[in-house]
């Protein structure tokens, strides 16, 4: 079966990659360019993991979103998992998404998968399905299974300002800054 990885560049949909992979699926990845700050950077890092990984990188470009500079972007990972099901279209996958225990993000909980699988399943009946396989691990488990299994966590990229180098401040960088020491 394909798993087809929404991968943004940092740790959380690395470690999803090589966790797909040992689990013997044939994996793709997406990374989306919705005019987030840190696009550029992001993409570039998706790019050095994928090649570090040999997996197919493919880029969507959505237009015209009205982005905050800094903070939650509202409806995120919902626009990340339905771009993914618009590029695919029918089939028999799973699409990934890297998001985990420990935030405040409404989209990161087991309700929001379990909600967008109920929209998935309006248009696939069962042969789509949307798996985030951390949801009940917290950053620093995900970390820890990065480094137990000996991923290039430097090749990724992780700041909420989209700065370079990274700002240091932004809740993406401060979690770099407690769980490997940047």
């Amino acid at each position: 079966m394909k798993a087809i990885i929404l991968l943004s560049g940092g740790i959380d949909s690395m470690a999803c990659i090589s966790f797909y992979l040992n689990e013997g699926y044939e994996v793709e990845c997406i990374f989306c360019d919705y005019g987030q700050p840190g696009c550029k950077e992001e993409y570039e890092s998706a790019n050095r993991v994928a090649n570090f990984f040999n997996i197919k990188l493919h880029n969507i470009k959505i237009h015209d979103l009205q982005i905050p500079k800094t903070g939650e972007i509202f409806g995120r990972n919902a626009l990340l998992v339905i771009s993914a099901l618009c590029y695919y279209g029918k089939g028999n996958y799973k699409i990934i998404i890297g998001i985990h225990n420990g935030t405040t993000y409404s989209d990161c909980t087991e309700l929001f998968v379990s909600m967008i699988n109920r929209v998935i399943d309006c248009y696939a009946n069962g042969t789509v399905l949307l798996e985030a396989p951390f949801i009940n691990w917290y950053k620093s488990d995900i970390v820890e299974y990065c480094k137990s299994n000996s991923l290039p966590i430097s090749l990724t990229y992780s700041c909420e300002a989209g700065s370079s180098p990274p700002c240091g401040t932004c809740l993406s960088c401060l979690d770099r800054k407690e769980f490997l020491n940047e």
